[in-house]
């Protein structure tokens, strides 16, 4: 990559997790990393020493769907711990526009939602892989395994002269260009072509993936950021 660097903040220690992985590295901060793990995308969340992705891997056991997370050829969309968060102290505050002592917890969610999780988690799904080389600037829609469901990946340019490059990731001793990749979930159908970054909040949830390009034995992984909220709901 000669002036292009893809933002990869949050997961750099994961290689220190598996002591097989494969020597594909790049150059991102300065130091070397891999996105290549000998191991399935179920396995990869699970074993992050970080515990990152321990109450997604929770739920995805309580639902039954290690076999849907480790698919073939499937890029997942991954929700962190804290997208989870986010989601139950929502779902806590609508709570207590009924009741001010109710609280919405992990154990709220697997009781009455487990059906909803199992159903919903499918837009995090998209039936092809999108490494760095396959994603484009106005971004490409694409179905996601949500019925009738669809989403874009992009990327969004970021040069040293934006007030905001230090702060995602860039160094501000180089001249090296960020290109910080999207996931969209689109509210209602939109007709291509596109501009992602053009998309407006009412037609689609617009979402930084924090670690890109993750490479598994059973598909590819994009990590979310830690602001996202779990279900892509509408603002």
């Amino acid at each position: 990559m000669k002036n292009i660097k893809f933002l990869i903040p949050l997961l750099l220690v994961i290689c220190i997790s598996f002591l097989s992985c494969k020597r594909d590295e790049y150059l991102t901060g300065g130091s070397l990393h891999t996105t290549k793990f000998n191991v399935t995308t179920y396995d990869f969340l699970k074993n992050q020493t970080s515990g990152v992705f321990d109450t997604l891997i929770l739920l995805i056991d309580r639902a039954g769907i290690k076999d849907k997370i480790n698919q073939q050829g499937i890029t997942f969309f991954a929700p962190t711990d804290y997208a989870i968060n986010n989601y139950l102290n929502k779902r806590t505050l609508e709570e207590q526009r009924v009741n001010e002592l109710r609280k919405w917890t992990i154990d709220s969610l697997i009781k009455y939602e487990l059906s909803k999780f199992t159903d919903s988690v499918n837009i995090y799904f998209v039936n092809q892989l999108f490494p760095f080389d396959k994603l484009t600037e106005n971004g490409v829609i694409v179905p996601t395994q949500m019925s009738g469901a669809s989403s874009v990946v992009s990327y969004e340019t970021i040069t040293p002269d934006n007030p905001d490059y230090e702060k995602l990731g860039g160094n501000t001793n180089t001249s090296a260009k960020l290109r910080l990749v999207y996931y969209t979930f689109l509210f209602r159908p939109l007709t291509p072509p596109v501009v992602a970054s053009e998309i407006s909040p009412s037609d689609g949830n617009r979402n930084l993936i924090q670690t890109s390009g993750i490479e598994t034995t059973t598909g590819m992984i994009q990590v979310l950021n830690n602001q996202h909220i779990l279900f892509c709901r509408r603002p």
